[in-house]
């Protein structure tokens, strides 16, 4: 077809998009871009057509190739408006993101730059592409950015460069004082370093910041035990117990009894604890075994008074009609209120040489007891139930789970995101994602809220500060985009 003819059906198709005729000139604007790819006009009508209908991937696919043929005519600004168009539709698209990014810093818009770097790092470190987010989250570290330094410690501690992982989460939290993800990752890297003193202080700062964290009651136990201070490991692991106790996540206090029970095998209160989780699952096998030998310990430490209360309570369980009772804890932490409904879960990256962090609650399923064959089999089933967690892959694991449905958690996210509170936002959002990890809606609000985040970090009263030698930063931006 020449041009004459394609200028006809153009005009033929514009005819027929003023007439109201939207579909038809859809059809005819298809026929134009299929012979002739390079027509703009076309292109544009197009992208235009498929956002009114709806039909948001074909339209983002016309804007991108309108924005890269600007771009590649080096008309930045032209191109950038159709980058920010296809980022509205999605805003994880990934190749629009880091064109619009690479727009930003050659226009001198310094703050934009340093956002979209910024979510490019996390985007490529939630797909587990290291090497991308490490090359991200350095160019956003060039602009000043404080945030990127928590992505490059998780690259780094991924990575099993657990002393650079430390170097970049201590950078952070001198300035987010009560991060608490980043705190928590600062005490496994100085724990994997062998500086069990450090990393208890970072877990105690992380217990601060947020009270109803299960991992920094782990992290302690875990600190002290390796430090050399029992008796302080015991108290800690009380304590996390009694606190998953209290959230009836049972699946996860049997792993982590037997891991502490693996290190101290002679404390007598490990497997009372232990006993008591068990009880509450109706495993009533494993429950009179854990009470009898702590009796046992105990009675080697001439406690006499306590090993008749754990044998006195293994001979009541073994009575038919035993029924446990419902869990109480007593040993939380002073000042500290655990309700599962303020539960929320972070998604934290993990890799070897870290503990497992996972204490996602469940709901507890209770085994009915059989007679006779069954009760063998249930005892095998039980007592493989009890095996060690496995080493620590490189996925990423969860905290406590968060107690509600996907619509009650996107609205207390959204309440957090009215009024500032973007790191609340951001757990929740991290929380859905993980239960649905395909749901695009999600994964918009979570870079949204960690651009608003990082945009309030830079609002707390730093100045301007140029990162190109011997050029004074701009006292204004040139131009102020959003995209969100």
């Amino acid at each position: 077809m020449n041009e004459e003819e394609l200028q006809k059906l153009l005009t033929k198709a514009n005819e027929v998009l003023q007439q109201g005729d939207k579909d038809k000139a859809i059809s005819l604007y298809e026929e134009i871009v299929t012979k002739d790819p390079n027509n703009a006009e076309a292109h544009m009508r197009l992208a235009n057509l498929y956002s009114e209908k709806g039909m948001k991937d074909k339209a983002s696919h016309e804007l991108l190739l309108l924005g890269n043929a600007y771009y590649e005519s080096r008309l930045f600004k032209n191109a950038l408006k159709y980058f920010q168009r296809v980022l509205e539709f999605d805003s994880t698209h990934i190749e629009a993101r880091i064109k619009a990014a690479e727009i930003y810093f050659s226009e001198e818009m310094e703050r934009e730059a340093k956002l979209e770097y910024l979510a490019i790092a996390e985007y490529y470190l939630a797909a587990d592409d290291l090497n991308k987010a490490d090359e991200f989250a350095q160019k956003a570290i060039e602009l000043k950015s404080i945030e990127a330094h928590y992505i490059m410690g998780l690259v780094n501690f991924k990575r099993g460069m657990f002393k650079e992982a430390a170097y970049s989460l201590e950078t952070l939290t001198k300035i987010k004082v009560n991060h608490v993800d980043a705190l928590l990752h600062l005490g496994y890297a100085y724990s994997n370093l062998g500086k069990y003193q450090e990393a208890a202080a970072a877990f105690a700062r992380a217990l601060k910041a947020d009270p109803l964290s299960i991992e920094a009651l782990k992290g302690l136990t875990d600190s002290y035990a390796k430090k050399g201070s029992p008796s302080e490991a015991n108290g800690w692991y009380l304590k996390a117990m009694d606190a998953m106790i209290k959230i009836r996540d049972y699946e996860n206090a049997v792993k982590f009894a037997l891991e502490f029970i693996k290190d101290s095998p002679l404390n007598p209160e490990a497997y009372v604890k232990l006993s008591q989780v068990c009880e509450y699952k109706n495993l009533k096998d494993e429950a009179v075994k854990n009470l009898r030998i702590a009796g046992d310990l105990y009675v080697k430490q001439k406690a006499e008074t306590k090993a008749k209360e754990c044998y006195d309570k293994a001979a009541l369980l073994i009575q038919p009609g035993a029924v446990p009772a419902e869990p109480k804890t007593t040993s939380v932490p002073a000042g500290v209120s655990i309700h599962q409904e303020d539960l929320i879960e972070r998604t934290v990256a993990v890799s070897s040489g870290r503990p497992k962090i996972s204490t996602a609650s469940k709901k507890d399923q209770v085994e009915e007891s059989e007679q006779g064959k069954q009760a063998a089999a249930n005892k095998e089933e039980a007592i493989s139930k009890f095996e060690l967690a496995p080493a620590v892959s490189g996925q990423s694991t969860q905290f406590v789970e968060a107690k509600g449905e996907i619509a009650d958690l996107f609205e207390e996210a959204r309440k957090y995101m009215k009024d500032h509170y973007y790191e609340k936002a951001i757990e929740i959002y991290r929380l859905i994602l993980k239960k649905e990890s395909r749901n695009i809606t999600v994964r918009q609000k979570l870079h949204q809220a960690y651009l608003l985040l990082a945009q309030q970090e830079e609002e707390k009263g730093h100045e301007p500060v140029s990162v190109v030698p011997g050029k004074v930063a701009p006292k204004e931006k040139k131009n102020k985009i959003s995209y969100l």
